[in-house]
């Protein structure tokens, strides 16, 4: 008997056990469900801070060299030889290659031959219609035949003023034989060698053959310049002699000051910035046309945006939200608009105030208006 209350109540110990284990459990995550939605949820704040009020402007651009020009032939012949190559540094008026000419030498020549006949022919015309005016002071000769005469000493003089042209027009083609360099700088391109046939003004008829190429190409690289698209927001700070700051990474000494030589004084309609030219003096020629820089342009703004860590944000379809922590500890989601994206941090244009307080990375659990408690580290965006 006594064993059959034992079994009885073995069992009901066992029915009792395994209905209130579950009912424990399920109360336990009741309360901390509870706990979850009511309770104080732990969050790291950042406070947040007006930017610096000087900045950067960074803009990409190519350098270029201040002056370049391709040299072309003005007469035509044979090149007889050249002087200077790729990469050499020349000087205004230096020979970069000889011309021969002889058609251009022979015509020279003939022309100066007949400014001597027609010198000869200016003397015999004086020489008579001084006589005839003399006899025609005594009446032995009329009037209509000294005008002859003067007729034929103003031709005289006529023929030779073109022969002294036509002769002056052949001594500088003569002098085109001579390819000289315009200005001082680096010459960047050579394509003739030695018996090429070059002819006058190649290049500038759209002939499209071998000679119409440049015979050389010649850069200016004392000074180098480069142009940038400033965007409109920042166009007061490209006037002229406005400095700049020139970066080339691939260079040990690789930050350049340059100057602000002129801007086009109107915006492109299509990307609303304003194309600047930028000088940067190059004495030591470290700087090639060609080359990518970076142009950096300090701004100063006295009344500089707020910005917020990146981690801060909330995207949402409707736009950008930060989790703000309010006087009272509860939670308030402010929408606001961006600025510029600075990577780690961004530009609050509006929607939060001046050491607003916001959750860094804010979880599900933060909801509007529950109640947060803020934990003792302070990360600040300064």
């Amino acid at each position: 008997m006594k064993i059959i209350s034992a079994a009885v109540a073995l069992v009901f110990g066992l029915l009792i056990v395994v209905g209130i284990i579950p009912r424990l459990r399920d109360a336990r995550e009741l309360r901390a469900e509870s706990a979850s939605v009511h309770g104080t949820v732990e969050v790291t704040v950042v406070t947040v801070k007006r930017a610096s009020p000087t900045s950067d402007l960074v803009l990409p651009g190519s350098i270029e060299s201040l002056h370049e020009s391709p040299i072309y032939a003005r007469t035509t012949g044979y090149v007889e030889r050249w002087t200077t190559d790729i990469g050499a540094r020349v000087t205004a008026g230096e020979l970069l290659a000889q011309i021969q000419s002889p058609e251009i030498d022979q015509q020279s020549d003939q022309a100066k031959a007949d400014l001597g006949q027609l010198h000869a022919n200016l003397n015999l015309a004086k020489r008579t219609v001084d006589r005839w005016a003399l006899l025609a002071h005594d009446s032995v000769v009329t009037p209509q035949e000294v005008d002859e005469k003067q007729a034929a000493y103003d031709a005289a003089v006529a023929n030779l003023a073109s022969g002294e042209a036509n002769y002056q027009r052949l001594v500088e083609l003569q002098r085109f034989e001579r390819v000289t360099a315009p200005f001082s700088g680096v010459v960047t391109s050579r394509s003739v060698d030695v018996g090429n046939l070059v002819t006058a003004g190649a290049g500038l008829n759209g002939t499209g053959n071998a000679s119409a190429r440049p015979l050389f190409t010649v850069a200016g690289t004392d000074t180098v310049r480069v142009y940038v698209n400033v965007p409109q927001s920042a166009m007061s700070l490209v006037q002229p002699g406005a400095r700049a700051d020139v970066l080339v990474r691939e260079l040990p000494d690789g930050m350049f000051r340059g100057t602000v030589a002129r801007n086009a004084r109107a915006l492109d309609a299509a990307s609303r910035t304003l194309l600047t030219e930028v000088q940067i003096p190059n004495p030591k020629r470290v700087l090639l046309p060609g080359m990518y820089v970076e142009v950096r342009f300090a701004i100063t703004n006295a009344t500089p945006p707020l910005v917020a860590p990146a981690n801060t944000l909330v995207i949402r379809s409707d736009g950008a939200e930060v989790a703000v922590v309010r006087p009272n500890h509860t939670v308030h989601y402010q929408k606001i608009e961006l600025g510029r994206d600075f990577g780690d941090e961004v530009e609050v244009v509006a929607g939060l105030d001046n050491d607003a307080q916001l959750v860094v990375n804010p979880s599900d659990d933060i909801r509007e208006g529950v109640e947060v408690r803020v934990l003792p580290t302070v990360v600040d965006t300064k």
